[in-house]
């Protein structure tokens, strides 16, 4: 072989790997724009479900006061109760000792 042909022969194989190498360099400029789309779509899913965890958290929170303040006057009407419960019971013995000993002669 001449080397004229060898050089021939070796700028034809080096072209047709710069072809390849330009065509998956068009490949990987394609899939990072792609990626590029997707990121932007996967930012606006994040805010969106940032948003729905804020919106949720924030009822939550209102339901928790309101569920504390109902225990909180349920416990309170409770406490009422039994006070009430305890006054009776403490004026019906004295009413019962002030009988017998009104009864004792």
């Amino acid at each position: 072989m001449s080397t004229s042909n060898l050089k021939a022969r070796h700028y034809s194989a080096l072209s047709s790997r710069l072809k390849h190498l330009q065509y998956n360099l068009s490949e990987t400029e394609t899939q990072l724009e792609l990626m590029s789309d997707q990121l932007k779509s996967m930012a606006r899913l994040g805010v969106g479900c940032g948003s729905q965890f804020m919106a949720v958290s924030r009822l939550l929170d209102i339901e928790l006061m309101q569920a504390t303040q109902e225990s909180t006057s349920y416990q309170h009407q409770q406490q009422q109760q039994q006070n009430q419960n305890q006054s009776l019971n403490q004026n019906q013995s004295q009413s019962q000792q002030a009988e017998e000993g009104n009864s004792t002669p």
